[in-house]
C-alpha cells in the first residue's frame, strides 16, 4: 500500500503551465513558487530547453538582441515545476529532455550542447515522474511518441553524437583515437612513401565501440581542424549501415551520404576512413553474387582477386580507424583474426592498439560475455550468476513466447533470433511459416536493415545478419537443431543436415563451422540489455546448459 502511495505521489507531482512567450508579459507572471524548474521554448518548428531557478529573469535574458534562443522568435513557454525539484534533478530533467526530444523529432532542438548529466541519490524517485511528464508533454502536442521508452529503442537516442553522453573509458579512448590521428605517425612503404600507422580498437560486445566511432566521426567533420578532409564512416553490414544512415540524416552537421560501404573506399580516395564492426569486412570466400562487387573493387585498385576489403581500405584511406572484435567472426567470408591482424602489421608498420574493456550494453555487468563463450565453448565448469539481470533458460518454448511478449508489452524491442537451423521457406512464399515451436508460427526476418522498427518482427525470427551490432532489450535466442551435445564425447557439435546457410557451410570443415556456429550463438546471446532469455531444442544440449543457466 504504501509502495502505491509512493508511485502515485510521484505520478501527481510534476506540472506544466503554458504562457505567452512575450517581453511584456513576463514581470504579470504570477508563479506560485520558488525553486528550480524547467521550461521548454517553442516557436511551431524548433524547441529550446532549459533550466533555472527564476524563469521571469531567465526568459527576459532570452529576448534580449544577443541571446542566442533570439533568434527563433519563440512563440510560447512551457513550465515544469514541482515543489520537491532541486536544482540537481532539474539539470537531469533537462539533459533527458534534451536527448529524448531531439531523438522524438516531433521538434528540432536547437540547444548547441546537452544539459548536464548527473548523478544523485534520489535519481529513481525522480525518475518515477518522467513517465507522467512525457505524457503531459504528448497531450500539448510538443512530442509525437507516446512513451519515452519508445524513443530510447531507436537507433537516433542511442547513437546520434550530437546528443549521447560518453563514459569516461569511452572518452579516453576518443582522445587517444585523435591524439594518434594528429600525430603524424607515420611508416615507411615502398611504392608509396610515407603511410599513416593503423588505429586498431578492440572490445567486447557492449562496451561501446559504436559509441566511440560515431562520437569520433562527428568531432572530425564538426571540428574547423578537419573541415577540409574527406572523412567515411564505412559499415559492411547493411542492416547496421542502415541505421546510422538514418541517425546521420537528423544530425547536425553530418549527412547520409557520409555512411559507406566497403566498396564506396574503392571509388575514391579517403583522407580518414572510420571503420566500425570491421571483422565484418569480408574476403572473397562464401559471398554469393557479392563476388562481382568484389571483383570491381579490385579492380579499380589495380589489385588481384587475392586481395579484400581491408586491402581497400589499407591502400585507398590515409589514416585508417578500425573497430574490431574477433570474437565475433560467424562466417567464412568474414576474414580469420590471423589474417587480419598479420595484414595490419605488414611492412613494419604496427598498429596503434586501443582497448574498451567496460561492459556498457548488457546490464548484467563485465564478466558476462566472456561467461557466454566459456559456456559454448565449453572452456568452464564453473556456474556464475549476475545481478539485475533477467538470465533464463526456458525447457518450454510457449512459455519463452509468452515471458517475451509481457516484456514487449513494458519495455519494446525484444526479439527473438536464432542461428539458420531451419529452411528460409517463406522466401518463395510468404504464407508458409519457416518455424514452427510448440504450436507458434515464425517467419524469418522479413527484412534486415530497418528489421528491428518493424511492428510485424515480434512474430519473426531474427537472424545474425539483422543483428549483428545492434541490440535488443530482451533476447530470445532460440538455439537451433543445427547444434547438439553429444553425451559420448562431451562435445557440442553441429549437425550439418540441419544447417541451411550454404554461404557459411559451404566448402567449410565441420570443426570450423562449429566455431562460425558457437560464434554466432554467443553474439545472439549478448544482444540483450535486459536480459536473455534461451531455448534450445536439444534436450542434450539443454542439459548441459542446466549447469550454466538459471531455469525459468
Amino acid at each position: 500500500m504504501s509502495f502505491n502511495y509512493f508511485l502515485w505521489r510521484y505520478d501527481s507531482m510534476i506540472q506544466v503551465e503554458v504562457r505567452s512567450f512575450a517581453y511584456e508579459n513576463f514581470d504579470s507572471w504570477c508563479l506560485p513558487w520558488d525553486y528550480h524548474c524547467l521550461y521548454i521554448l517553442e516557436n511551431g518548428y524548433q524547441v529550446y530547453i532549459g533550466e533555472t531557478k527564476d524563469v521571469i529573469q531567465r526568459s527576459k535574458e532570452h529576448c534580449r538582441p544577443s541571446d542566442f534562443c533570439n533568434q527563433f522568435q519563440f512563440q510560447r513557454v512551457y513550465i515544469i515545476t514541482s515543489e520537491d525539484f532541486e536544482e540537481t534533478p532539474a539539470k537531469h530533467y533537462e539533459d533527458l529532455l534534451i536527448r529524448l526530444m531531439r531523438a522524438d523529432g516531433k521538434f528540432e532542438v536547437v540547444n548547441r550542447e546537452n544539459g548536464e548529466w548527473t548523478h544523485y541519490k534520489r535519481k529513481n524517485q525522480f525518475e518515477l515522474s518522467f513517465d507522467e511528464l512525457w505524457i503531459q508533454l504528448e497531450k500539448r502536442g510538443l512530442v509525437k511518441e507516446k512513451h519515452f521508452h519508445s524513443v530510447l529503442n531507436t537507433g537516433m537516442y542511442k547513437y546520434c553524437p550530437d546528443s549521447m553522453n560518453i563514459t569516461q573509458t569511452q572518452h579516453e579512448a576518443l582522445t587517444s583515437i585523435i591524439h594518434a590521428i594528429d600525430s603524424g605517425e607515420t611508416f615507411p612503404h615502398n611504392d608509396r612513401g610515407l603511410l599513416a600507422r593503423p588505429i586498431l580498437l578492440k572490445g567486447d560486445a557492449g562496451t561501446g565501440k559504436t559509441v566511440v566511432a560515431a562520437a569520433l566521426f562527428y568531432y572530425l567533420k564538426t571540428h574547423s581542424q578537419y573541415k577540409d578532409l574527406k572523412i567515411g564512416l564505412v559499415y559492411a553490414n547493411p542492416a547496421m549501415r542502415k541505421v546510422m544512415q538514418q541517425v546521420f540524416v537528423h544530425t547536425r552537421g553530418l549527412q547520409k551520404k557520409d555512411v559507406i560501404a566497403p566498396i564506396d573506399v574503392t571509388k575514391q580516395r579517403y583522407d580518414i576512413i572510420i571503420c566500425d564492426e570491421a571483422q565484418r569486412l569480408r574476403q572473397a570466400k562464401n559471398i554469393g553474387q557479392y563476388i562481382k562487387h568484389f571483383k570491381t573493387g579490385n579492380q579499380r585498385l589495380q589489385l588481384d582477386s587475392q586481395h579484400d576489403e581491408l586491402d581497400w581500405l589499407l591502400i585507398n584511406a590515409d589514416r585508417l580507424v578500425l573497430f574490431y572484435d574477433s570474437k565475433q567472426i560467424v562466417s567464412p567470408s568474414d576474414i580469420p583474426q590471423n589474417k587480419f591482424e598479420e595484414r595490419l602489421n605488414a611492412r613494419e608498420r604496427g598498429i596503434r592498439p586501443i582497448e574498451l574493456k567496460e561492459q556498457m550494453r548488457i546490464h548484467a555487468g563485465d564478466q558476462y560475455v566472456s561467461y557466454i563463450y566459456d559456456i559454448l565453448f565449453q572452456n568452464t565448469n564453473e556456474p556464475k550468476t549476475f545481478t539485475n539481470y533477467d538470465f533464463k533458460l526456458f525447457s518450454n518454448f510457449s512459455d519463452m513466447w509468452t515471458s517475451l511478449a509481457e516484456k514487449e508489452e513494458s519495455v519494446r524491442l525484444c526479439r527473438l533470433c536464432s542461428g539458420y537451423g531451419w529452411p528460409w521457406a517463406s522466401k518463395e512464399s510468404l504464407e508458409q511459416p519457416d518455424i514452427q515451436l510448440d504450436g507458434h508460427d515464425i517467419w524469418w526476418n522479413r527484412q534486415t536493415g530497418g528489421w528491428l522498427q518493424n511492428p510485424e518482427a515480434t512474430h519473426e525470427m531474427g537472424s545474425i545478419y539483422s543483428l549483428a551490432g545492434l541490440d535488443l532489450n530482451y533476447a530470445a535466442v532460440v538455439i537451433g537443431p543445427e547444434l547438439f551435445y553429444d553425451i559420448q564425447d562431451n562435445k557440442i557439435k553441429v549437425n550439418k543436415n540441419h544447417y541451411f546457410d550454404n554461404k557459411v557451410k559451404q566448402g567449410v570443415a565441420t570443426d570450423e563451422l562449429t566455431d562460425f556456429l558457437l560464434n554466432t550463438y554467443a553474439v545472439l546471446m549478448s544482444r540483450g540489455i535486459l536480459g536473455t532469455y534461451v531455448y534450445v531444442c536439444d534436450p542434450n544440449l539443454r542439459q548441459y546448459l542446466q549447469k550454466f543457466i538459471p531455469p525459468a
